[in-house]
């Protein structure tokens, strides 16, 4: 037995079989948190690489929706609250995972407490689900940039150094989560969950690091464009730090150390690939780098192009019991869609999920 389904405008899928987990509902706690850095000390204005390592200590499957959203955080935040609602219509498949980040410095005299943020994807996300059997772990690494708090000193506005903890908080929430549950027969995890804390240590930059990186960033009409998220990585391509333009369409990093800097431009309205990669070479000689950017929307056909997303599918019988080692095959479509079957793929960041039978007769 064989099943063709096809989609219009079809940006992503992933396949599921049979519905083991469909009476289960686990709770929230039974996914665990603990985070790991690379590196305890951290020199402004590097980011720290923070490794997740997600447990999940039920007895049930999850599903997590990965990556995680950037979520800003400072110190004293609370982790979210599990009943919160996406404000969003229920049939729309509204919502996602965040991660946010609580910086707090040990020094008390504190006028502005420390802050962070997770960094984004350089390149456009390619959003997935990720499947965590009961017992198992995932991992998966993030970078954050963290920003000291800020003290008093004769009458003068001080950043302070030294010694911080760190703690983190994933938190989940979809609009369509239950429905997901109803028709696919899987548990897609939502909830808040806190991770363990970290000593750290945040050191001022270098006198080397007198240099930096900016420009403008304007559209086919050369008017600036405002809001474009702009990436700055190391020669190795390893993300460094982030920004977005202001109103002018401009941009800067500062305090960079000579050496090989890559910078990266993504409209966070675009859903094409069209993200853009230029660098610049900082010297002792030369410290200041301007990068200036046009953004030309490009002509998209090809699905490799576009933002993907995941599209769950649950294939049964003609009584309902889930069938394995089933055949789906995913065509793109640019035009009238021919065959049988069709789904089309709402927009935004959430998740699709269909459920079809097709009772054919076996061969």
């Amino acid at each position: 037995m064989a099943m063709r389904f096809s989609a219009l405008l079809l940006l992503g899928f992933f396949a599921l079989q049979g519905g083991r987990d469909a009476k289960a509902f686990p709770d929230a706690s039974d996914l665990k948190l603990v985070i790991t850095i690379e590196q305890p000390a951290i020199t402004a204005p590097f980011p720290a690489r923070v490794t997740l390592h997600l447990h999940n200590s039920g007895k049930s499957t999850l599903w997590l929706y990965r990556p995680a959203s950037p979520q800003e955080q400072v110190a004293g935040q609370v982790a979210p609250d599990e009943s919160q609602t996406v404000s969003a219509a229920p049939s729309c498949p509204v919502g996602s995972s965040t991660l946010g980040i609580q910086l707090k410095p040990a020094e008390s005299r504190v006028l502005s407490p420390g802050n962070s943020a997770v960094l984004d994807s350089a390149g456009l996300p390619h959003p997935k689900m990720i499947r965590v059997a009961a017992g198992d772990d995932y991992e998966e690494k993030s970078v954050i940039h963290l920003a000291p708090a800020w003290a008093e000193s004769n009458g003068e506005k001080q950043p302070i150094w030294g010694r911080y903890t760190l703690a983190a908080t994933y938190a989940a929430k979809y609009s369509n989560g239950k429905e997901l549950e109803r028709i696919l027969g899987l548990t897609l995890w939502q909830g808040a969950i806190q991770s363990n804390s970290l000593e750290i240590e945040l050191q001022p930059p270098p006198p080397i690091a007198s240099g930096s990186l900016g420009g403008t960033i304007t559209g086919p009409d050369n008017a600036p464009r405002s809001g474009v998220l702009v990436s700055l990585s190391d020669k190795e391509e390893r993300l460094l730090d982030q920004t977005r333009t202001d109103f002018d369409g401009k941009y800067s990093f500062t305090h960079l150390a000579p050496g090989w800097y890559w910078a990266t431009v993504r409209r966070t309205d675009f859903t094409e690939d069209t993200t853009i990669f230029r660098h610049a070479i900082l010297s002792a000689a030369e410290p200041t780098g301007t990068i200036d950017f046009l953004l030309t929307p490009p002509e998209t056909y090809l699905p490799r192009q576009m933002l993907h997303k995941p599209v769950l599918f649950h294939v049964t019988d003609g009584a309902g019991a889930g069938l394995g080692n089933v055949s789906l095959e995913i065509t793109w479509s640019s035009g009238t869609v021919t065959d049988d079957e069709r789904m089309d793929v709402a927009t935004g960041p959430g998740i699709d999920g269909f459920k079809m039978v097709d009772d054919c007769a076996k061969k």
